[in-house]
């Protein structure tokens, strides 16, 4: 009877797991849907903060006189986003979809940043003593950025009972490497009003 009684009490502990477990459903999505969930710094901000810089930038007169002068396209680097705001974002992600924005504008060159540059030039390195003679590329030939780009995230929080404002502030700046001379500014700043109930009914 007790084992009975104990059997019944292992099957419907089962029944009710199993009713009880959560399900998982999963909606595919153009990556470019705006989709704010939490109001914190998502995907839809980096697009819009990337596309508007780069618009920027490019619109700037150190571009065109810089061509000019060289009779070529400038050659930019990418230094470091850094986060200075009070959230965690990932501020590479910034960075490359900035360089990728750059390039695909056809007015700027773009070297390997400090990331990628140790793996190339080890692997140029190798090609002298692994590679063929024909084929080995050589040493001493990378371009020379002229301007490094940089910038930065930071943040304002304006907060009172349910209700907040969000402002990020996102600012770039191209530098002249061999003047240290600063030849475009930009700043681009996204502002959002959150609302949430203390209460759920």
């Amino acid at each position: 009877m007790k084992n009975k009684v104990g059997l019944s009490f292992v099957l419907v502990m089962l029944i009710l797991l199993v009713s009880c477990q959560s399900t998982v459903s999963v909606d595919r999505l153009s990556s470019d849907t705006d989709i704010d969930l939490s109001g914190n710094w998502n995907d839809t901000d980096i697009r819009i903060v990337a596309s508007a810089l780069v618009k920027d930038s490019l619109g700037s007169p150190w571009i065109d006189s810089f061509r000019m002068k060289k009779m070529k396209n400038p050659v930019v680097i990418v230094g470091s986003f850094l986060n200075r705001s009070s959230e965690h974002i990932d501020t590479s992600i910034i960075s490359k979809r900035y360089e990728i924005e750059l390039i695909n504008s056809g007015k700027v060159d773009m070297v390997a940043d400090i990331a990628f540059r140790a793996s190339v030039r080890d692997e140029r390195e190798e090609q002298q003593y692994f590679a063929s003679e024909s084929t080995a590329k050589a040493l001493g030939k990378e371009i020379g950025a002229d301007f490094l780009l940089q910038g930065s995230v930071r943040t304002n929080l304006d907060q009172v009972g349910g209700k907040s404002v969000r402002t990020y502030y996102v600012s770039a700046e191209l530098i002249n490497i061999e003047t240290n001379q600063k030849v475009w500014v930009g700043e681009e700043t996204i502002k959002k009003m959150v609302k949430q109930s203390k209460y759920k009914f």
